[in-house]
C-alpha cells in the first residue's frame, strides 16, 4: 500500500508539472498573440490612412513619409514582442535603464491617436509632478500603458456619452513612487469581476482576450511596481505605480 501511494503521488506530481508546463505555453502563446495584435492593428490603420492620402488629388510628401516611418516603427515593435514576452513568462530580470515617463506617455499616445480618432475619442495628456524619471524597459512600459489606454477606448463601445475622453496623467501618489493614471468616462468595470480583472482571460467584452490588464500587471511586477484599479463616480481609473529613480 505504501508503494502504491508513492507511485500515485509521483504520477500526480508528474501530471501537475505537465499541467503547469501546458498552462505556461498557453499563457505565453496568448500573450504573444495579444501583443502582436497591437502593432499589426496599428499598421492596418496606418495603411488605410495612407491609402486615402494617396487617393487625394494633392499628395504631400511629408504626410506620406510620416506614415511610412510610423509603419516601419510598428513593424520593428512587432519583432520585439517575443523577446519582451519571454521576460514576463520566464521572469527574466530585464536590463533596466534610466528613462523619462514623459517619453513613455508621449510615444504611446502618438501610437494611439489613429485608433482614438476612428472611435471619436479625445486623448488628453496631463503632468502633475516633476518626478518623472524611473528605471525600466521603455518598450515594456509602453506596452503596459498601451493596454490600459486601449481598454479605456474600448469602454466607449456601449457607453451612452456624448463626450468621449481618455486622460493620461502623470502624478505622485506616494513618497518615492510616480504614477501614470489612465482615466475614462466609459461604462466602467462590473463589481462582479473587479477583484479578478488582473487575472489572465478575465473579460466582459465578447471580442476581448482578457490579457491586457494581466500583461500590464506582470510588467509592473517586473519593474517592482504595481497596477491598481481605483474607483470613480463615472468610468474607470487605472493606475501604474513605479518606483522613482
Amino acid at each position: 500500500m505504501c508503494v502504491l501511494r508513492e507511485v500515485q503521488s509521483l504520477d500526480a506530481g508528474d501530471l501537475g508539472r505537465q499541467w503547469e508546463r501546458e498552462m505556461a505555453v498557453r499563457v505565453m502563446t496568448a500573450y504573444v498573440a495579444h501583443e502582436l495584435n497591437h502593432p499589426l492593428g496599428t499598421i492596418i490603420n496606418l495603411v488605410n490612412i495612407l491609402s486615402r492620402r494617396l487617393a487625394d488629388p494633392v499628395i504631400r510628401p511629408k504626410d506620406i513619409s510620416e506614415h511610412v516611418q510610423n509603419i516601419r516603427a510598428e513593424a520593428i515593435r512587432a519583432t520585439s514582442v517575443i523577446r519582451n514576452m519571454r521576460m514576463l513568462t520566464e521572469h527574466k530580470p530585464p536590463s533596466h535603464e534610466s528613462l523619462s515617463l514623459l517619453e513613455v506617455c508621449h510615444d504611446t499616445i502618438a501610437r494611439m491617436k489613429p485608433l482614438a480618432k476612428t472611435q471619436q475619442v479625445k486623448l488628453r495628456f496631463e503632468v502633475r509632478t516633476a518626478c518623472v524619471r524611473v528605471r525600466g524597459v521603455k518598450e515594456l512600459l509602453e506596452s503596459a500603458l498601451y493596454n490600459l489606454v486601449i481598454n479605456s477606448i474600448a469602454a466607449f463601445e456601449n457607453a451612452n456619452t456624448a463626450s468621449r475622453l481618455v486622460i493620461v496623467r502623470i502624478l505622485t501618489r506616494e513618497p518615492a513612487y510616480t504614477a501614470i493614471q489612465v482615466l475614462d468616462n466609459g461604462i466602467g468595470i462590473p463589481e462582479s469581476i473587479r477583484d479578478k480583472i488582473f487575472d489572465p482571460f478575465v473579460t466582459t467584452r465578447p471580442d476581448g482576450s482578457g490579457l491586457g490588464l494581466a500583461i500590464a500587471g506582470d510588467i509592473m511586477r517586473l519593474h517592482h511596481g504595481r497596477v491598481v484599479c481605483r474607483r470613480r463616480r463615472t468610468g474607470t481609473c487605472m493606475e501604474m505605480m513605479l518606483p522613482q529613480e
